[in-house]
């Protein structure tokens, strides 16, 4: 038998581990056990030579790494000839010169076992037992001083060992098969896991552009900004963007389906809330992407009793999203076929009239990558599915009739109506001291619908006023008291809620444009949550909600404030250029969002080159951002060669930035012509005004004048003298990772920051061993910017802090500064693992209850 080339390769990859053990094991034991049965418990055979022979044979296994690679097609060649000599030859030879004694022959059994371990191919197992039995026999007879007599017990107990053999054979064929399936499942978890990661960033920086154009639409009203599109072109535009978000977020969604259970995550139990079965199964209906109206038409809904189960939403969701695709997927060649969700006593079912799942596949359609006709899947689906009922208390079956139907039960455990009732009254009691005294604007057209929000309000002491129309809403909002919060139905006659809600945005005079308002509706899709964040709104909340529902949403969009006010903070800038320039990528990120938010046209630069190269372009650049420590030329260098410059680039507004907070370094970047020194991690509002200010002084003086050095930079952190602790101000900046939420930075870049700390903090310990100090420059001043941008507070203190003297030339002086930055850099990351989860958890929640 030949085997390939590449099996070759992969099954000498695969014994590289056996093989240097079986050569220990061999050098070993021989001697150890010439020794025993010699002296200790004395045998009447044994042989020395033979012994040692097979021991010195095993020593080049041992060594099998350090084989010339022209001779490693041969390692598996001579592994086999060591184990047929070593274990069948050897033990056969002596087993027969000791007369088959009950030991030996118990040693033989044992032999044909350990290479049923060592050989997982049957017929090279059987080849490699004969040779070793055979040329072990013919050697003793041989070598025997006497004829071998075979008494009546030794023929009865070598009729054994044909039984040993296939039993051996088995054995080995099962652990071959075994290994294969291991193997095989951990290559497609990899490989899902490998495509999703890969695919993640991608459809992250989609989301990314999506969410850009859906800010630089315009506005579907008149105002004084932007003229208005005609409204069919605008709700056309809408609906693109809605679909590609939708399409792309659930991608994200699958993605991180297929991670959670490649790497069997467990789904959290304190993310399980009480929800209706039917509104939530009929919110996966309205979710789901069909991918036309004739598919949607093989699907209904059936409520024949509702009730209430506790669950994680968005995996709930999942979970239904996995059965509808695939039973779509199987009836999508039958016309007549339909596809049925019933909703009864505990149970949700799924029931297509399909052509059916044939009987030897029913008991492993739940086991991970296992696929019923579906080449195209991953096998991933149901797996998830068993494992989220199980993390729901519940469970998942399927009954199937090939050519008539198959169906999936999901069953839930019994909620109690004093359980449910139990859980209302928390989240009542926790509301409560959040609404007392909130003045709440109902806007809504349906008189019955305002009373019912009225009294659920009224449950947790919100003050409550009623409205209409969104024309009323307007009246009102000019002759009352301040509102906390606007709760506005989007369809409305006289004035519906999404022009209602801009032009409260637009009148900064007589309104406050600043009220938080929730869109409250009826409509299903994700067309609503575009047009309603587009208008300005801050929550989309559904009408089928439950009243517990109704007060968590709200509830969480108090606590949380207002992300659009963020975004829409500073509008200062608008047809402003400005150049960031920083060689961490990061960085680049959260200075160039925090600039576009403010309506600037941001350019970037990765050093100092790069900056000058821009300027050498065509077009104009009003201020540049730049960072004093860059490979190659740094910021300092650079500003010196703009300022020499002849043209009007040489009083361009020139901004440091840098994680060096001394004086010296301070006074660098001024004497190079730089206007201002900011402290990262930057601020928002600091660089807003700190760019401001330039602009303004570029308006009244055309010199340019060097400000004072900003706060934070006046205070450096090397006057205290001491090393920063995560008692001194925590371990997290809490407000700038709120402010990185708020305007979408929390990314799979964030994710990779969290990923650079790890890396930067192992390149460290790797470069002050090495005692390279230029890679531990290089590695500091990476941290230095990655902590700060990413919010690790003590650990940028820390580096900051010790810093100054490496840019000096010298090795940080305190004691056991590298293992404070190990361990600030192990615990900044994982806290920033978890403070992302979180933030994404509340994300995700706040995205699903605002999709109605």
């Amino acid at each position: 038998m030949v085997i390939p080339r590449e099996s070759m390769r992969d099954l000498l990859e695969r014994s590289r581990l056996a093989i240097r053990w079986g050569g220990i094991l061999g050098l070993l034991c021989h001697p150890i056990y010439y020794v025993v049965w010699t002296y200790v418990l004395p045998q009447p055979y044994d042989n020395l030579f033979l012994r040692l022979s097979a021991a010195v044979i095993c020593i080049p296994l041992i060594f099998q790494a350090r084989w010339p690679k022209r001779f490693n097609s041969y390692l598996l060649i001579y592994w086999h000839c060591c184990l047929i000599y070593v274990l069948p030859f050897v033990c056969t030879f002596l087993a027969i010169r000791n007369s088959f004694s009950t030991m030996w022959m118990m040693t033989e059994v044992m032999m044909l076992f350990i290479m049923a371990l060592c050989i997982d191919n049957p017929l090279l197992l059987m080849a490699c037992i004969g040779m070793g039995v055979f040329s072990g026999t013919l050697a003793a007879v041989v070598s025997s001083p006497a004829p071998i007599v075979l008494s009546a017990a030794n023929k009865s107990d070598l009729a054994v060992l044909p039984v040993v053999v296939l039993c051996s054979m088995a054995f080995s064929y099962a652990i071959s098969k075994g290994r294969i399936f291991v193997e095989r499942n951990r290559a497609l978890q990899a490989l899902a896991g490998s495509i999703a990661h890969e695919m993640r960033n991608p459809l992250s920086q989609l989301k990314h552009v999506l969410d850009r154009v859906e800010e630089a639409l315009p506005a579907t009203i008149e105002s004084d900004r932007s003229p208005a599109l005609p409204h069919h072109s605008a709700a056309l535009l809408y609906r693109h963007v809605a679909h590609g978000q939708l399409s792309i977020e659930r991608g994200l969604r699958i993605i991180a389906m297929t991670l959670d259970e490649v790497s069997a995550k467990p789904i959290r139990s304190d993310y399980l809330a009480y929800l209706s079965a039917a509104v939530t199964t009929r919110k996966a209906l309205d979710e789901y992407g069909f991918g036309d109206e004739k598919e949607r038409s093989k699907v209904r809904l059936v409520v024949l009793e509702d009730f209430t189960f506790k669950v994680d939403e968005t995996v709930y969701l999942f979970t239904l999203f996995n059965l509808i695709k695939n039973a779509l997927h199987h009836i999508a060649t039958h016309r007549s076929a339909t596809l049925t969700l019933t909703i009864d006593r505990q149970s949700v079912i799924v029931h297509d009239t399909g052509p059916g799942i044939s009987p030897d596949m029913l008991p492993h359609l739940f086991e991970p990558f296992r696929t019923a006709g579906n080449s195209g899947g991953t096998g991933l689906g149901l797996a998830y599915c068993q494992r989220a009922m199980r993390a729901f208390g519940g469970t998942i079956g399927c009954r199937s009739e090939v050519g008539k139907f198959t169906q999936f039960t999901l069953q839930f455990p019994a909620v109690t109506e004093s359980e449910v009732a139990d859980h209302e009254h928390k989240i009542f009691e926790r509301a409560t001291p959040i609404f007392k005294g909130k003045r709440i604007l109902l806007v809504d057209d349906d008189a019955g619908q305002r009373a019912k929000t009225r009294r659920a309000l009224s449950k947790v002491g919100a003050r409550t006023s009623e409205a209409e129309n969104g024309q009323v809403a307007l009246t009102m909002l000019r002759e009352s008291p301040p509102y906390d919060l606007v709760l506005m139905d989007v369809n409305m006659p006289v004035l519906d809620g999404y022009t209602t809600a801009e032009k409260i945005r637009a009148d900064h005079e007589y309104l406050d444009s600043n009220v938080l308002i929730a869109a409250y509706t009826a409509e299903p899709g994700n067309v609503v949550r575009v047009l309603a964040r587009r208008a300005g709104m801050d929550e989309i909340i559904r009408k089928s909600c439950s009243v517990v529902e109704l007060i968590s949403s709200l509830q969480a969009l108090f606590e949380n404030g207002n992300r659009h006010h963020l975004s829409q903070r500073f509008d200062g800038f608008s047809g402003k250029s400005i150049l960031v320039a920083d060689d961490d990528t990061y960085s680049r990120l959260v200075a160039k969002a925090y600039l576009e938010r403010c309506g600037a046209s941001v350019f970037e630069a990765e050093h100092g080159q790069a900056v000058l190269a821009r300027l050498q372009e065509n077009g104009t650049i009003d201020a540049i951002v730049m960072d004093m420590n860059m490979p190659g030329m740094s910021g300092v260098d650079t500003t010196a060669l703009i300022r020499a410059r002849a043209d009007a680039y040489a009083k361009v507004p020139i901004i440091a930035l840098t994680s060096q907070s001394d004086i010296k370094a301070v006074q660098a970047c001024l004497s190079a012509g730089m206007n201002e020194v900011m402290i990262k991690p930057v601020q928002v509002g600091s660089l807003y005004a700190c760019l401001a200010r330039q602009f303004a002084q570029q308006r009244g003086s055309n010199a340019p004048t060097k400000a004072e050095l900003s706060e934070t930079s006046a205070r450096p952190s090397e006057k205290t003298g001491k090393l920063a602790t995560i008692a001194e101000g925590g371990l997290l900046d809490e407000k700038h990772l709120e402010e990185l939420v708020a305007l979408d930075l929390l990314d799979q870049s964030f994710l990779d920051g969290i990923e650079q700390i790890r890396l930067l903090v192992a390149r460290l310990g790797t470069s002050v061993a090495a005692l390279d100090f230029e890679s531990t420059h290089g590695a500091l001043h990476a941290l230095l910017g990655v902590s700060g941008n990413t919010g690790a507070k003590a650990l940028h203190q820390f580096a900051r802090q010790i810093y100054p003297r490496v840019v000096e030339g010298e090795w940080p002086s305190e004691a056991g500064w590298l293992e404070q930055i190990s361990l600030l850099g192990g615990r900044s990351a994982d806290a920033l693992q978890m403070y992302f989860a979180s933030a994404k958890a509340r994300r995700d929640h706040r995205d699903v209850l605002s999709d109605g």
